[in-house]
């Protein structure tokens, strides 16, 4: 049971990550961008040794040209380090992402397509002196060839599964930087603890948070314990009953919507035709959550950094969902 949750976590990513990056930095043709550390920041003591599910990664001196290849520039911009290179989607876009603008130019970085093969090539070609993986559901694959070009940092236990806060402390210590990422982990936490302080009717009441992917194709979040939720729980959220009773490896059939009822119901579409389709659908109409106002539909890019919470997308992820948080939070 727990391998298949994992195949199907891993399904979820590569769905949204189609279309998650729909903001996703530009793609530079050179990839000369420097990831040197911006001045007036300490850097930790090196070599520094770091531990992974394929054994072990000596950095021997502080990276300057960092590739990150699933999501780690988020914790980097907190640093004030550019990569030379970072994942795309599939649709190659070429704006930031919202919660990077001001914060990083990916201008002259290099988007690498990483939702299917690595192109290897490429990423020689770069030279780079670090490859962050510590989220790539594919790095199985390719830790060996990718150790040979670069020291490598992937997950300790499995793609998918460490907190944000585990993710940015792998970081800042693979960069050197591990006491700054401590006090970007911090200002994160806060504004969480800010968003709970602010709407303490919160606390106890249920969620539910689904995705329509295709046709007939709802995947549904229900395990407690995932890092996709991870948020919703620390701010008193629990999972709605009708998901843990009628949901099975993240799979719901059509006919038992209403189980995804709860005091804040939040559902993501691939494709705007698949939200009109839903809306359409009087099954899903007649939940008291949707009755109430109680859902927020979001499109891809927002479901994938739900999916997906970073260190700096969190804060991005409470301004959307809010307006909703609130109402759910004053309700009786």
């Amino acid at each position: 049971m727990r391998k298949k949750l994992k195949v199907l976590a891993a399904l979820w990513l590569a769905i949204t990550a189609l279309v998650v990056a729909a903001g996703c930095g530009s793609s530079g043709s050179d990839g000369d961008g420097d990831g040197t550390a911006s001045a007036g920041t300490s850097q930790g003591a090196f070599p520094v040794t770091l531990t992974n599910k394929f054994g072990t990664t000596t950095i021997k001196a502080a990276p300057k040209r960092v590739i990150a290849l699933s999501l780690e520039e988020d914790t980097l911009a907190t640093l004030g380090i550019t990569p030379i290179a970072y994942a795309k989607d599939g649709y190659g876009a070429a704006s930031d992402y919202p919660w990077l603008k001001g914060k990083m130019d990916l201008s002259k970085s290099t988007a690498l397509e990483a939702s299917g093969d690595l192109n290897l090539e490429q990423i020689a070609a770069l030279h780079p002196d670090l490859i962050l993986a510590t989220n790539l559901y594919n790095l199985a694959d390719y830790y060996d060839r990718l150790s040979r070009i670069a020291p490598t940092v992937g997950y300790t236990e499995d793609a998918g599964i460490a907190t944000w806060q585990e993710n940015s402390t792998l970081i800042g210590k693979a960069v050197g930087r591990e006491a700054d990422v401590k006090t970007a982990i911090a200002a994160t936490q806060k504004i969480i603890e800010g968003v709970k302080a602010d709407l303490p009717g919160l606390a106890g009441k249920t969620f539910s948070y689904s995705f329509y992917y295709e046709p007939g194709g709802l995947a549904v979040i229900d395990d407690p314990e995932t890092v996709s939720v991870q948020l919703y729980s620390d701010l008193g959220l629990r999972l709605a009953p009708g998901v843990t009773a009628n949901v099975k490896d993240r799979s719901l059939s059509m006919e038992k919507l209403d189980a995804l009822d709860a005091d804040f119901m939040l559902i993501g579409y691939a494709t705007d035709a698949l939200k009109t389709e839903m809306n359409a659908n009087k099954l899903f109409t007649d939940i008291p959550a949707v009755k109430a106002g109680r859902v927020l539909q979001v499109d891809a890019f927002t479901a994938g950094a739900v999916n997906n919470p970073t260190i700096l997308n969190i804060p991005w992820q409470l301004d959307q969902l809010r307006p909703t948080l609130s109402k759910v939070s004053s309700a009786s």
